[in-house]
């Protein structure tokens, strides 16, 4: 028999439930304060920090090319393409459309042994054959996002969606930075779907923030020269009387991060005056260097300039530098019109960036990283005069060179068609995240900060591990 209650009777008897519900939410809110109290009171800085344990890479260039490269097009040749070219597929191929076109494509264009590895490049990558014998090819990357701005999230935070930290921004706040008047982190030139996001420090403290330059010696950063109208004394006076004010400001909120970070940013401003504008002149290169960039070549003279600025970046200190591959790279149409020029954009320089590394003693301490978020896949999208290719996520290759990672070598594979990655060889983007910051002595399962109640890091809860197989 049911046994009726009345409205007194059971807030009587679940007195106990609610006052667990209360005391619960109440215990919450208390950890979530005490981990923001934490994170407030430690005191940040961009002073060098020792690594959790001895370090192989001191400094990254990360080659981020947003949009999805065909890599199957470009550095992971299939013969199984030209078998297929023009037919079904043997098996069916997943894109993002329903029933979407199940046609191969091969790629238009020829590829060229290199030869001591063997590896197969793309003659749309002249430069890049010259040196693909000293890069790892991971060749069975994977990603759980189709779409551009949300795969993009992935790959640079961890997360599929915004407000999280970059990869850059985890790293400077990990080891700081050696050179003082530079920021840990700097983003060069642009192509992100997700924009500035994709260098964002989010929820970390300001002072990790990617700061975004360009190679122009003349104005390097937005609004750093001092104005035409101040002398060198008045804005020295001028930045005593505001560093006086914060302090002031400062004193009765002295757990304002916000603040100190503000403070922190004004003083580096005007350390970077002198120092960001010196480095971003290249004309004080030797002419040899500028011959190995060509950084006046048509089509590519841009995105030279920006890899030789970083290699002088890392070189004075800078701990991170992200190079953007430029726009363009979503070639779902006439794929064999446009990726030739996006090519010719990246070639020289990204192979220049590899020799110069080595010429000037830095390949050992540099670890290079070139990627986008996903790749294209084997078939056409649609049936027209001038076909392209959809987004990717099942399987496509990214490199990596310098400072503890093997030369010459291959990790994974897709495929006969370049279409998923093996299963035995998955990788996802934590398993990079992982990796990068384990060849700088980071510990990725440490390398936390409190956020809203827990210890959060660029990896999370994402399954990850250090992809030992590919290094030295």
């Amino acid at each position: 028999m049911k046994k009726m209650l009345s409205r007194r009777q059971m807030l009587q008897e679940a007195a106990t439930g609610f006052g667990a519900v209360a005391l619960g939410a109440i215990l919450a809110q208390d950890r979530a304060q005490a981990a923001g109290e934490g994170a407030r009171e430690r005191f940040y800085d961009l002073r060098p920090k020792q690594p959790h344990f001895p370090a192989k890479a001191k400094n990254v260039i990360f080659i981020y090319i947003g949009g999805g490269p065909s890599t199957i097009d470009m550095w992971d040749p299939k013969p199984g393409l030209l078998k297929y070219d023009g037919k079904p597929a043997p098996f069916e191929i997943k894109g993002r459309a329903l029933n979407g076109s199940q046609q191969i494509m091969a790629s238009p264009w020829p590829f060229t042994r290199s030869a001591q590895t063997g590896r197969n490049v793309s003659n749309l990558l002249p430069h890049f054959q010259k040196v693909v014998d000293r890069v790892t090819f991971v060749r069975s990357m994977t990603t759980d996002r189709i779409d551009h701005s949300t795969a993009q999230f992935t790959f640079v935070t961890g997360r599929g969606f915004t407000g999280f930290p970059s990869l850059g921004s985890w790293v400077g706040y990990a080891l700081g930075t050696e050179n003082q008047n530079l920021p840990a982190f700097i983003a060069l030139g642009e192509g992100a779907t997700i924009g500035a996001r994709a260098h964002s420090s989010a929820w970390l403290p300001p002072l990790f923030n990617g700061t975004s330059m360009r190679a122009d010696a003349g104005a390097p950063i937005y609004n750093i020269q001092r104005p035409e109208n101040i002398n060198v004394n008045q804005q020295a006076k001028l930045l005593d009387m505001i560093k006086q004010l914060d302090r002031e400001q400062k004193a009765p909120y002295p757990l304002d991060q916000d603040l100190e970070s503000r403070i922190a940013n004004y003083e580096l401003a005007a350390r970077m005056q002198l120092e960001a504008l010196k480095v971003a002149d290249l004309s004080s290169e030797s002419d040899a260097t500028k011959a190995l960039y060509q950084l006046d070549e048509k089509g590519s003279g841009g995105f030279s300039k920006q890899c030789l600025l970083a290699r002088r970046l890392v070189e004075s200190g800078v701990r991170f530098v992200q190079i953007y591959g430029g726009g363009g790279w979503d070639t779902h149409n006439n794929i064999e019109g446009q990726l030739p020029g996006l090519c010719h954009y990246i070639d020289r320089g990204m192979s220049a960036l590899i020799t110069d590394l080595e010429q000037r003693g830095l390949f050992e301490d540099t670890l290079l990283v070139c990627s986008g978020e996903f790749g294209r896949l084997p078939t056409i999208e649609a049936k027209n005069s001038k076909p392209g290719r959809d987004h990717n996520p099942y399987g496509f290759s990214l490199w990596m060179t310098g400072a503890g990672v093997k030369t010459g070598f291959d990790y994974g594979d897709t495929d006969e068609l370049g279409y998923a990655c093996l299963p035995e060889y998955k990788l996802g983007h934590s398993d990079i995240h992982a990796t990068v910051q384990h060849l700088l002595g980071i510990d990725y399962k440490r390398n936390t900060y409190p956020y809203e109640g827990r210890d959060e890091s660029l990896v999370g809860i994402n399954p990850a591990r250090v992809v030992k197989e590919i290094l030295s």
